[in-house]
């Protein structure tokens, strides 16, 4: 069993939280293990379903670029949970599973293009290297994002570095609630538990 345990989301008869679960339980990204535990607190499973919604799923900022960041993240906080998963949007929109390959050496990379690894150098910058910040790091990223996206892709990163260290220390696994199949998981995500 997870740190804190998973609220029984078979007892749970508010609409809107029914339809959060469902659709983590059909879409993942995230999965309805890491919603099952934030149900215990109905304000907090509301307020990260609705920024996630407005600024991971939609928004200003190229949604490819905000998955290579989230998995990027998910591989530098070693959280195996969030790292399995997958966006079916970046999916749908030409990311391949190479694409999650070279991320923790995405510098030295040529799968990447120049906009690609100047958001994850943001992204290690953010959650790792704040003095990587400096001067020719952002006009990297005046190059290729608008200060509406830039806003938008730290804020996505700073809340995705938070709750992925959170969920690391839960020690929860995919299929364990809500098993509605492999939606939003990677191919290689057969395991269960981060145990």
């Amino acid at each position: 069993m997870p740190r804190i345990a998973y609220y029984p989301v078979e007892i749970v008869e508010d609409p809107e939280l029914r339809a959060i679960l469902d659709h983590a339980a059909r879409h993942g990204t995230p999965r309805p293990e890491s919603q099952a535990i934030r149900a215990h607190a109905p304000a907090t499973l509301r307020d990260f379903w609705w920024q996630w919604e407005r600024t991971f799923r939609n928004g200003v900022c190229d949604h490819a670029i905000k998955e290579l960041c989230r998995v990027y993240v998910s591989k530098t906080v070693e959280c195996r949970y969030c790292g399995d998963q997958r966006s079916t949007r970046a999916r749908d929109g030409g990311l391949v599973e190479r694409d999650y390959d070279d991320l923790l050496e995405f510098e030295r990379s040529n799968r990447y293009d120049e906009r690609q690894r100047a958001a994850l150098a943001y992204a290690r910058a953010i959650a790792w290297s704040p003095e990587e910040a400096d001067d020719a790091l952002w006009e990297r990223l005046h190059r290729h994002f608008s200060d509406e996206e830039l806003v938008e892709l730290g804020y996505f990163i700073a809340v995705t570095f938070g709750q992925q260290s959170w969920v690391r220390t839960l020690d929860i696994g995919h299929r364990e609630v809500l098993d509605e199949g492999d939606e939003g998981l990677a191919p290689s995500a057969a395991w269960v538990g981060t145990r």
